[in-house]
């Protein structure tokens, strides 16, 4: 069952970035990602757009921060290494 939820994690990421990080059970993560990114929306609207220029990068990069987790999950959950090492 961990694979699917982590699947269905990086599905719910690519549209709102930190939710699925929360349905995969990370809370710090997801939490963090929805926090600078609701900080990032509400400064872009109050400041009329001025800011946005400087906000969308802050935005990109949380979106592939949740993206790039939700893989590493579902690769962890796969009983995959993602990272390793070949071992002599």
């Amino acid at each position: 069952m961990g694979r699917v939820m982590a699947g269905i994690g990086i599905v719910v990421n690519l549209f709102l970035p930190g939710i699925g990080t929360l349905l995969m059970g990370k809370w710090f993560s997801g939490v963090i990602q929805l926090g600078v990114l609701a900080v990032a929306w509400i400064l872009r609207v109050a400041s009329f757009g001025i800011l946005g220029p400087f906000l969308w990068p802050i935005s990109g990069v949380i979106w592939v921060w949740a993206l790039a987790g939700g893989i590493l999950t579902y690769m962890e959950r796969s009983n995959r290494r993602p990272l390793d090492r070949p071992r002599y």
